[in-house]
Formats: structure tokens, sequence, C-alpha cells
């Protein structure tokens, strides 16, 4: 494989992370729109049990905190693609396909702590390099479960 092909699967695994976190996006909006629903029904509950049985405030305070805490502690989705950590597996992957584009116009680059140059004889597979008993690896970061999937996802789906 090509690192012109590796550079376009990087740019296909952006994309894939953006969509990731936009399905992450629904997911918390969904999330807030049941979040408010339980709420609103467990303040209309602990008014009736306040107002038709005399309820003591402790017992509607019961009712109140203990649907919304599990509610919340049971139902948040929880993902590893949030805004934060999205943006910096973006900025990686558009780090190396400039060191991989540095690499192709005959520059001098380091992967995983080894100098290559192009023409060195070194040969491309979608991980890394490789030359005789030597392996170079793109970046260690391709090999993160949140990131290994998804790389390859692009690699089956290139363009």
């Amino acid at each position: 494989m090509s690192p012109e092909a590796i550079i376009s699967v990087l740019a296909r695994l952006n994309v894939l992370l953006e969509q990731k976190y936009h399905a992450h996006l629904k997911k918390m909006k969904r999330f807030k729109t049941l979040q408010i629903s339980l709420a609103v029904i467990s303040v209309s509950l602990s008014l009736v049990l306040f107002v038709v049985y005399h309820a003591s405030i402790v017992q509607m305070l019961f009712v109140l905190l203990g649907f919304n805490l599990l509610f919340f502690i049971g139902f948040k989705p929880k993902t590893l693609y949030s805004e934060k950590s999205v943006k910096e597996m973006m900025q990686k992957v558009t780090m190396l396909q400039v060191t991989l584009r540095k690499y192709l116009m005959g520059e001098s680059v380091h992967f995983d702590g080894v100098e290559c140059r192009s023409d060195e004889g070194w040969i491309a597979d979608k991980w890394g390099f490789h030359k005789e008993n030597e392996r170079i690896d793109y970046a260690e970061f391709l090999y993160q479960k949140e990131i290994k999937g998804l790389y390859l996802e692009a690699l089956r789906n290139k363009k």
C-alpha cells in the first residue's frame, strides 16, 4: 500500500472520527431530553404526594433525587469520543498526514523514533514501513482501541 493511499485513508479516518463525535452529540441531546422529562414527571409525582397524601419534605426530596440521580448514573451515554478527545485524535491524524506528505516529497522524517527517507528503500503497508529486518510504525496511536477499529474501517472503505 502506497503512502499516498495511506494519506487518503487517514483523511477518511478524520471523517469517521467526526461522525463518531456527531453521533455522541445526538445521544447526549436525547439523554438531556429524557432527563428533563423525568425531572418534570418526578416533580409532578412529588407534588401529588405532598398535596394528596400529605407526604413529608424528606419523602419528596427522596423521590426527586432518587429518580433523577439513578437515571443520570444508569443511562448517561459513556463514550470515548467527546469533543476534546476527538479534536486530539484528529490533530494526531493530521500531523501524521503532514509527516507522510513530507516523506513523499523526499524529506527526512521520523516515524516511531527512527529517521526515514523515501530513497532508502522502505516499503509501505497499512501500519508502517518495513525494510529487510527493520520495521517502523507510522504512529503508535493507531493501535489504541478507540482509533484502531475506525482505522481498519477507513482502510476497507478507502476511495
